[in-house]
């Protein structure tokens, strides 16, 4: 009772009030701190809404930011970057296929340098939309070659199985993941890190994208995302050896990646992906390609995707991580000349 009594005392209650305010104090003050030490300008690139100057190619009812290298009448050869939500700036050592191919880039809906759109209209579906809308563009009745990496790996798969009919042959640069199952045995993080080293990086990522103002609305959120999100699976690279976003990439999609995901999962947030089950209507010849680095979805899990194709061919990149064009370009391009030459 004494004890009780003490709890609910005046004095009691002033050092909890005491120390309460100490607490918020200090919130207030390290944020303001922070906010001070974070200053600065942290530019974010325009869209093709904002730069007139930038090359477009219009699909679908939509501008993406896109260009083509090489004759317009030389066999088609269309680049699906990965994400979702970035863009195909590590992908442009492809255009060197230009000598053979007409190589086409795009920036996916609502990703890089493409126009900002609402969440309603980014999903798989959307994305696979647009891929077939490009390919029936460009194709000109012929048969397209594919070229994916990471998740634009996996829409390439996802299309193979819906149209097989209009693509000759793919390459998929390490795809994540085929169906629930083989996302599983990846190991793939879809949230954050917690260790301390990373979630201090990322609220300090975070207060510099408070100071950004502009070009739109979604400048802000795209800056976190394409700061912080390489970050998150070091996994993926040569002994932790992130390359520097800005050689990877122009900007981030932040609503496209958490739309598009979304989309891929059920309603308690379990994957359902699955592209597997149309994968033997394609027949075409495919090239699995593996970096030597990545721990996550390298060599081991290609193994486990080249199960699903009738042709197929499996390469590994050496001292390469998950961004093998980037990062090995010479060596990434070496392997899809040959394989393009079969």
């Amino acid at each position: 009772m004494d004890t009780l009594k003490s709890l609910h005392s005046p004095r009691h209650g002033r050092q909890l009030l005491r120390v309460g305010t100490a607490l918020c104090l200090a919130i207030v003050f390290g944020f303001a701190l922070t906010w001070l030490l974070t200053l600065g300008d942290y530019p974010v690139a325009r869209t093709v809404v904002d730069d007139p100057t930038l090359p477009v190619i219009e699909a679908n009812g939509y501008r993406f930011h896109g260009e083509t290298f090489g004759d317009a009448g030389a066999p088609p050869l269309i680049v699906v970057h990965g994400g979702p939500g970035w863009d195909y700036r590590s992908l442009l050592p492809l255009a060197a296929l230009a000598d053979d191919y007409h190589v086409v880039f795009y920036d996916q809906r609502g990703s890089g340098l493409s126009p900002r759109v609402a969440a309603e209209e980014l999903s798989l579906e959307s994305s696979l939309s647009d891929l077939d809308a490009l390919v029936e563009r460009f194709r000109t009745g012929d048969r397209v070659t594919l070229v994916g990496h990471s998740w634009g790996a996996m829409l390439v798969a996802a299309y193979l199985g819906r149209a097989p009919e209009k693509v000759s042959r793919a390459v998929l640069a390490e795809p994540g993941f085929l169906n629930a199952e083989l996302f599983e045995r990846s190991g793939i993080r879809m949230g954050p890190r917690w260790e301390a080293g990373y979630l201090l990086f990322a609220v300090r990522r975070w207060f510099e994208s408070l100071h950004i103002t502009g070009p739109d609305t979604e400048a802000p959120l795209d800056y976190f995302l394409g700061e912080a999100a390489a970050h998150a699976n070091p996994e993926y690279y040569c002994n932790g050896r992130i390359p520097q976003v800005g050689t990877l990439r122009w900007r981030a999609g932040a609503t496209a990646m958490g739309s598009i995901l979304g989309s891929a999962m059920d309603d308690e947030g379990r994957m359902r992906f699955d592209v597997t089950r149309g994968l033997d209507r394609f027949t075409g010849p495919v090239l699995l390609l593996a970096s030597e680095c990545n721990n996550l979805i390298g060599l081991a899990q290609q193994e486990r995707h080249a199960t699903y194709f009738s042709s197929v061919e499996l390469a590994v990149i050496p001292d390469s991580g998950h961004m093998l064009f980037a990062e090995q370009p010479q060596a990434a391009m070496a392997v899809v000349r040959r394989f393009l030459a079969r």
